[in-house]
């Protein structure tokens, strides 16, 4: 039987699971074993219609590549494996979906350059601390009137919240040059617990509901003008 070599490079972002095993079906029969890193290579029938590599055991992750005639005319095939990666705050919610695991049917070329494209995030460099400060401030606000002139029950989830916001805040106070999802997840997760506290809190000194969905609007705001204007790739 006429056999082609398959050329695998296996690339999971951070090592991630590198010292599991994938497994290759070849038209749905087993066919061998791979290591989840670095380079392989394997022979399959010149006939294959399509490899299928499944990672894990129970409720594997699985990805299938699909092969034509073209595929098949130098003898050789090229596919490259990584993760569905967004982001760390997503990672987990990502790991949790059945297409975590991911393939793509490469050239030579792709191939060689593989490690260095699949990554590739949009990242956001911030001009100033405009939206760390306003949260921060924001979060202290929230923070100080959800312990004083507050007689109801929803007041202590308020507090939770501006303290979880003021603490990452803080955290990720001077970072400068940040991933565009992680970027838009901090601050949609900052708006949503501003929005959240202001309902919970009562509004017994002046326009404090007032006053936090404007600080909310003008977070919002900020952020826009950040993303429009400082989004490069790297």
């Amino acid at each position: 039987m006429l056999m082609v070599t398959l050329y695998i490079q296996v690339n999971f972002i951070y090592g991630w699971g590198s010292l599991r095993s994938i497994k290759v079906f070849v038209d749905d029969i087993f066919h061998s074993k791979i290591n989840a890193h670095g380079f392989h290579s394997i022979k399959i029938p010149i006939d294959a219609k399509k490899i299928t590599f499944t990672l894990g055991v129970i409720k594997p992750y699985r990805t299938t590549v699909c092969i034509s005639e073209e595929h098949l005319i130098s003898n050789e095939l090229f596919v490259g494996l990584y993760l569905h990666h967004r982001s760390l705050l997503l990672s987990f919610y990502d790991s949790l979906k059945k297409d975590y695991l991911r393939s793509n049917l490469l050239t030579k070329e792709t191939f060689n350059t593989f490690s260095k494209d699949i990554y590739k995030q949009e990242v956001i460099v911030l001009a100033d601390r405009k939206i760390a400060i306003l949260t921060l401030i924001l979060s202290v606000l929230i923070f100080v009137f959800s312990t004083v002139q507050q007689q109801n029950d929803w007041a202590s989830l308020a507090f939770l919240l501006s303290l979880s916001t003021m603490i990452s805040t803080l955290v990720h106070f001077n970072d400068k040059v940040i991933e565009k999802l992680t970027f838009k997840t901090r601050v949609f997760t900052a708006i949503a617990s501003f929005i959240l506290s202001a309902l919970f809190l009562e509004n017994s000194f002046l326009y404090l509901r007032f006053i936090i969905v404007m600080f909310t609007l003008m977070l919002f705001t900020i952020y826009l003008k950040e993303v429009q204007n400082k989004e490069v790739k790297v």
